[in-house]
């Protein structure tokens, strides 16, 4: 659940067409916000990994928090726990946590009884 001012939130189903829904929805809600651009790539990223490896609906929600913005994604969870790797050059996927990991000012996940929310923050000065 969001901690903070709640910006905008919405439900998607677990389409790979659904990614491009939530990358409008997260520059629609930052229009203004400095990490804008930062923001829609990472949420692409999260949607992308929920799609291939949640279950279920995705949720992503836009919360304002004290010193910036956070983007959570969340879906019905699956038994991997969300982790950066190095993919090789020649790798088609398998890059997304490490652009998260690096262009994000913080991340994680939360495990719950709904399932698995991956989360990351970009403060105001982004």
């Amino acid at each position: 659940m969001p901690v903070g001012t709640v910006l905008g939130m919405m439900t998607l189903r677990d389409r790979y067409e659904d990614v491009a829904h939530a990358r409008r929805f997260v520059a629609a809600t930052l229009h203004d916000h400095p990490g804008r651009e930062t923001a829609v790539l990472l949420t692409s990223e999260l949607v992308t990994n929920s799609i291939v490896h949640g279950e279920g609906l995705v949720t992503v929600a836009v919360v304002s928090v004290c010193d910036g913005v956070r983007v959570e994604v969340g879906d019905g969870g699956s038994g991997t726990v969300p982790r950066p790797r190095i993919a090789t050059d020649s790798a088609e996927n398998g890059r997304g946590l490490f652009l998260v990991e690096h262009l994000a000012d913080r991340w994680d996940h939360v495990r719950g009884a709904a399932g698995l929310t991956t989360w990351f923050e970009l403060a105001n000065g982004a």
